[in-house]
């Protein structure tokens, strides 16, 4: 079984960007909102217009724990929904089923998607996981705010939110070379 990671190059993150964009917006959309937020795909796909009209913030509850989680949308990000959902009625899904429009996709859907573009460019180790840990990744190198991190991935720890995000295996090896 392959290791999921990061997208850690921005340059790439830019380059699978476009590579959607071509495929289409609601796939380039989905991308986007998860790298900037940190949600799971689970949750991005059941999003309605309700769920993102006018708000700079997401609520979602956490199947798992039941608890209530706040993400917060950039400008840019909030945006690229408000162009996105402009006319759409208020209880209509984000990313709808092609079969129906009362059931969002799946995520196997999404993860054809990413795994065809992954494909595509030449890359390895992509999945569903992959955005939500890019958006860990960017934001701890940014802010370097791991207790933020572990509270939004109900992580019990701080390592395990470390390991997640891919910074544990680059700590680690930069440790190794530094005694050697």
């Amino acid at each position: 079984m392959k290791l999921i990671q990061p997208i850690k190059d921005t340059n790439l993150i830019n380059t699978v960007k476009l590579e959607l964009l071509k495929a289409g917006y609601k796939n380039y959309l989905l991308f986007d909102i998860a790298i900037n937020t940190g949600l799971k795909i689970i949750d991005i796909i059941n999003l309605t217009v309700w769920d993102v009209k006018n708000k700079s913030q997401i609520e979602v509850k956490e199947n798992r724990t039941g608890k209530l989680l706040k993400y917060a949308v950039s400008p840019e990000i909030h945006k690229e929904i408000q162009k996105f959902i402009l006319g759409m009625p208020a209880g209509e899904l984000l990313f709808p089923s092609r079969k129906g429009g009362k059931n969002p996709i799946t995520n196997k859907q999404a993860y054809k998607w990413l795994n065809e573009i992954s494909q595509k460019l030449g890359l390895d180790n992509l999945g569903t996981h992959t955005l939500r840990k890019t958006f860990g990744y960017h934001h701890y190198k940014k802010h370097n705010d791991i207790a933020l991190l572990q509270n939004l991935f109900s992580h019990s720890t701080p390592d395990m939110t470390l390991r997640y995000i891919g910074v544990a295996d680059i700590e680690a090896t930069s440790i190794e070379d530094f005694f050697q």
